[in-house]
């Protein structure tokens, strides 16, 4: 059967005549789970080179005294002092008046949009930072001030690697500063094991961290998450509801403790951090504002930023492994 000759049909329809069909929502799946920020404690600080101080006892050994023997005072260490650079992170936006008047769909305003979705902007930026390698820095005038992150901070004898994997280091903090790289993502990928896994929580636990979280990509969670370590996995289910079927499990037991295994999006891929979130604090020199910029011309400038830098109060806490695959 064809159409009645002549009739005017919908595809025939013009741009002039024909109403567009536009919902008024916007849909946005950009994640917003910025788990190491928020799970981290909450400081401040007062300069632009924020400073705290970490200690170790002497190691154990054998201590007997001779009876009556003359006193004989032990030299004692001192603390040492560590520093990191507040970090300014910020967002700017311009709209003109213009487009604030006009009916935009999926917004009352479109400033106030713009200025939300910074506001998680600018959190994912910094959770990225925190978890990636950017070693401390000073900045000069045409470079900005950096904070050291998590990978940064932790060093040397924390830095773990398989037998098979070329040997790659971390260097402790110069002057207190967590200034080195934090060593390569992906030079010599080795599949890990589990014995790999509780050697890294071993490192931590060996120097008197007490290992709460493993936090690591995708690639180390899917690993990880099989290893026969991890906690049983069951639930109960009521009568006549129907079965689940568990492929991961999010605590991983050790004989250095339990430990909660944390999906990252914002690790580097092939990574893994065992972590003492006590440990690790986001000490704010500003915290997150919104100032209104003067005007140019027609139209409104809000800028959005937050001065922060990133407190590992003791960096032998914790440890780290690259090349996870």
């Amino acid at each position: 059967m064809t159409a009645p000759t002549g009739a005017t049909k919908s595809y025939d329809l013009t741009t002039n005549t024909l109403r567009e069909d536009l919902r008024d929502i916007i849909y946005d799946i950009s994640p917003m789970d910025t788990w190491f920020m928020t799970a981290a404690g909450r400081g401040s600080c007062k300069s632009t080179t924020h400073e705290w101080l970490t200690d170790a006892l002497t190691a154990a050994a054998t201590n007997s005294a001779i009876e009556g023997d003359d006193f004989s005072a032990n030299v004692r260490t001192q603390p040492s002092r560590l520093k990191n650079y507040t970090n300014i992170s910020r967002k700017d936006v311009q709209v003109t008046g213009t487009s604030r008047a006009v009916d935009n769909a999926g917004m009352a305003d479109i400033l106030s949009r713009h200025t939300a979705r910074m506001s998680k902007e600018i959190k994912r930026d910094m959770e990225f930072m925190m978890l990636g390698n950017y070693p401390a820095s000073a900045g000069t005038s045409p470079s900005p001030r950096v904070s050291g992150g998590v990978p940064n901070w932790i060093y040397s004898g924390q830095h773990y690697k398989t037998s098979a994997q070329t040997l790659q280091t971390t260097t402790a903090p110069a002057s207190g500063f967590a200034t080195a790289t934090g060593g390569s993502w992906t030079n010599s990928l080795t599949a890990y094991v589990e014995t790999d896994l509780r050697d890294m929580l071993k490192l931590a636990w060996s120097t008197g961290g007490d290992v709460d979280t493993v936090l690591c990509d995708s690639i180390a969670f899917n690993k990880f998450s099989t290893f026969t370590g991890v906690a049983t996995r069951f639930r109960d289910v009521g009568s006549r509801q129907p079965a689940q079927i568990i492929g991961y499990a999010d605590v991983y037991v050790s004989p250095y403790g339990q430990h909660k295994l944390v999906l990252s999006r914002y690790a580097p891929a092939n990574t893994s951090y065992c972590l003492q979130m006590d440990m690790w604090e986001v000490a704010y020199l500003r915290n997150f504002q919104i100032q209104d910029i003067a005007k140019v011309g027609d139209g409104d400038r809000k800028s959005l930023l937050a001065e922060w830098t990133l407190v590992c109060k003791n960096p032998l806490a914790n440890s780290k492994a690259h090349g996870v695959a």
